[in-house]
């Protein structure tokens, strides 16, 4: 039986080197960048900030509105802070 023998440097280095290649090379065959499920998550992901948008804009409007007609806001309404 031989005894162990511990890799060298120039080992280690193609032994790291395949290791990434072999891990590049799995994260491409997991994209597809054309495919269905791709173009499915882009549409619900800009159909969400349409959403978020619509939302902020309308809660904005109701502000905006609220204090032209007097309504103070609650911040308005606190007292200010002492030095």
């Amino acid at each position: 039986m031989s005894p162990f023998r511990e890799p060298g440097f120039k080992e280690r280095q193609e032994a790291a080197a395949k290791a990434k290649q072999a891990a590049l090379d799995k994260l491409r065959a997991r994209q597809n960048p054309g495919g269905p499920a791709v173009v499915q998550q882009e549409t619900d992901r800009v159909s969400r900030a349409k959403k978020r948008s619509t939302a902020k804009n309308t809660r904005a409007t109701e502000k905006a509105e609220k204090q032209a007609a007097g309504e103070a806001s609650p911040k308005a309404a606190r007292k200010p802070r002492k030095k």
